[in-house]
């Protein structure tokens, strides 16, 4: 258990240096917000997932885009599980409404494993594959994402502590995507919480996510985002 707490905060400081290399910035804040709605029938091994997530941008000021995300699932074993599904990331402007939406194919492993009787370790590799609105060659990212959750004893209250890089495998060198679509760091996300279950079946955490852009050719994006999620199983 020490080893592994060790490896914890040793991948958090490396992970947390990423956007020192990256000057100048632009600054800014958003909410974010992540409904999920999530069944394995009665307790098979098929699994369904939703997620709806809107966004804002520009310190709060602007609606910025919303998610949907529908996805079906298989576990393997106790601990691994399987899941194909589809991204829609509507991007919204006054002038276009949501024309510039990009549409997702994701594939996804996810290891899910309780350590100890209070702390929650889940592992999640994804892939995307990403056709755009203005932009007609794919762009194919694999994302990386690590979740402790840690439940206070004696109560219904929990800790929890989220990483996520995204890497692109492919460039797009001409165009509208061109400073946001190439081989190698796309961004990262990092995100700690407080939470609490409300009943067995939802459960609510809130708090402070850090998300860096790597931006070719314009500036890099450090985005100070309040977050919360919102998750029913059943």
């Amino acid at each position: 258990m020490l080893n592994k707490l060790k490896s914890f905060f040793l991948l958090a400081g490396v992970l947390s240096t990423l956007p020192t290399y990256a000057e100048p910035a632009k600054n800014d804040s958003s909410i974010w917000i992540s409904n999920t709605y999530q069944t394995d029938f009665g307790g098979s091994r098929y699994l369904a997932f939703l997620e709806l997530a809107p966004r804002t941008k520009n310190d709060n000021s602007d609606f910025s885009q919303i998610i949907v995300r529908p996805l079906l699932g298989y576990k393997l074993t106790k601990q691994l599980q399987l899941w194909a599904g589809y991204t829609w990331q509507g991007e919204y402007n006054d002038k276009t409404d949501f024309e510039q939406a990009t549409n997702d194919i994701m594939e996804q492993l996810q290891w899910i494993d309780d350590w100890t009787s209070q702390l929650n370790f889940q592992y999640r590799f994804r892939l995307e594959q990403r056709f755009f609105a203005d932009e007609g060659d794919v762009g194919h990212r694999m994302r990386h994402r690590v979740r402790f959750m840690y439940s206070i004893p004696e109560t219904k209250a929990y800790l929890i502590a989220i990483d996520e890089l995204f890497v692109y495998f492919n460039s797009i060198d001409q165009g509208p995507r061109s400073h946001s679509v190439q081989t190698g760091i796309n961004q990262n996300r990092s995100y700690i919480g407080v939470g609490y279950k409300l009943m067995p079946q939802l459960n609510v955490d809130t708090g402070y996510q850090f998300q860096y852009v790597n931006n070719y050719g314009a500036a890099d994006l450090y985005n100070h985002i309040w977050m919360t999620n919102i998750n029913v199983n059943f």
